[in-house]
């Protein structure tokens, strides 16, 4: 593709790594990011680069976003969208101020930058859109109802997306890793670090280089798990729910 490309989340983290990976390879970046000081960070990596300081969670500021960015680098030809948030909570205790916050942040910023992209790229004939789901959007765990029920939302929209844009041109790609070490985990750590069970995530430059693999090859399916380890996991859910549910509920440590 010789177009631009639009990467959410870039302030931080995948999101980061990914906008400066592509800007790296000669393509024209929009970075957006809520946290503008780490957006603008992100950008002095890559002079190149255009950022647009945007809350995924605002329809209407995501279309601002992604008008701007067409309007500076062209036609958006690959967005990968790497914006998230997780809140720990009790599925019966935490607010619903904090779960609405997640649901619109996960499940609502996957629904608004695709309604911003994906028409203009099945006008156009061609486009990619990369998603980042998570293993917990098909595999729950205490204490993440929240982020679990967004991450169950965006698997959902991003099947039927595939769906409805069949035959367009227009490819989608889920992603669905683990734990990744980045600052997500690490603000999962500092408030509740029995969530994680002590584990270390993978390398966030191992999940794109997933990513890479699977938009290398048009046979690649539409969810991608980027590790045997995650593969198993979604194996077991399919195959045997009950058992790996109580192996969960052991694993995840009670809360302090």
């Amino acid at each position: 593709m010789t177009g631009a490309a639009l990467v959410t989340g870039a302030a931080s983290g995948l999101g980061r790594l990914a906008a400066l990976r592509l800007a790296a390879a000669g393509k024209p970046v929009a970075a957006l990011d809520i946290d503008h000081a780490n957006l603008e960070s992100t950008a002095r990596r890559a002079p190149a680069m255009r950022t647009y300081a945007c809350d995924v969670a605002d329809g209407a500021a995501v279309a601002d976003a992604v008008a701007a960015a067409t309007g500076e680098l062209g036609p958006i030809e690959l967005v990968v969208h790497a914006a998230g948030l997780c809140r720990i909570g009790r599925a019966l205790e935490q607010p619903v101020d904090v779960l609405r916050r997640v649901l619109e942040v996960n499940y609502l910023g996957t629904v608004h930058l695709s309604r911003a992209t994906v028409p203009a790229m099945v006008e156009r004939g061609h486009g990619t859109l990369v998603v980042f789901g998570s293993i917990a959007g098909w595999l729950p765990s205490p204490r993440l109802a929240a982020y679990s029920a967004s991450k169950f939302a965006v698997t959902a929209f991003c099947e039927v997306l595939a769906q409805e844009t069949a035959g367009t041109g227009v490819r989608l790609l889920c992603a669905c890793p683990d734990q990744v070490e980045t600052p997500l985990a690490e603000g999962v750590r500092a408030v509740d670090p029995a969530v994680l069970g002590g584990r270390t995530g993978a390398d966030p430059a191992v999940v794109l280089d997933a990513i890479e693999q699977a938009l290398a090859d048009p046979r690649a399916p539409l969810f991608l798990f980027p590790s045997l380890g995650t593969r198993q996991l979604w194996r077991a859910r399919r195959f045997a729910p009950r058992l790996l549910g109580k192996l969960i509920t052991r694993y995840v440590q009670p809360a302090r």
